[in-house]
């Protein structure tokens, strides 16, 4: 019984300190407890969830928007997986391809290019819908790359050249043809 006990702590303390929503590891510069007594660490660390899924995202809904002066029909991430998944595993993006990323409420946001094997653009978007400022991702790149701003609601991924090609800049209004995103995609985001 007191073996069982230790296992199930250890277990407990495995889920507890692995991935967050957002696809990355525990917290940066904590390191994960060793396991209990009689757990062997290959089993702890066999356990850790991951977020994301292990196959290309498909049949995501879209939906259309604005974006400045130009459109797009945007496959649309609201939940926890969709949000952690992302562009991973597909072996590129279309020039006119876009993912949009809805959250719950403005914070600072990151984002990373783990398993996916392209360049992309992203604009970091504000609660009211203006972008923040548009980064460069690499591809493969797991370093996280930080919003400059604290106040994110929304990420728009596209080809590494669409902004530039559609005329879009930092300050750009994104919205959808119903109104403001916060009114038209509010209650979609299940991920803070």
């Amino acid at each position: 019984m007191e073996r069982f006990v230790s296992l199930v702590l250890g277990l407990g303390v495995v889920l507890l300190t692995g991935c967050n929503p957002s696809g990355s590891s525990s917290s940066p510069g904590v390191a994960a407890p060793p396991p209990s007594p009689g757990v062997p660490a290959a089993a702890a660390v066999a356990v850790a969830p991951h977020y994301y899924q292990d196959l290309p995202q498909t049949n995501l809904i879209r939906v259309r928007l604005q974006v400045g002066p130009a459109e797009t029909d945007a496959e649309l991430c609201t939940s926890v997986r969709e949000v952690a998944t992302g562009l991973m595993h597909r072996k590129g993006i279309a020039p006119e391809e876009t993912m949009f990323f809805a959250f719950g409420e403005g914070q600072p946001r990151s984002f990373y290019m783990k398993n996916v094997p392209f360049d992309i653009a992203a604009a970091y978007i504000n609660t009211e819908g203006v972008i923040e400022e548009i980064i460069s991702l690499k591809a493969m790149e797991e370093t996280p790359v930080s919003s400059k701003s604290t106040d994110i609601q929304y990420v728009l991924e596209t080809a590494p050249d669409w902004f530039v090609r559609h005329g879009v800049n930092a300050g750009a209004i994104v919205r959808t043809p119903q109104g403001a995103l916060a009114t038209s995609l509010g209650g979609r985001a299940r991920v803070r």
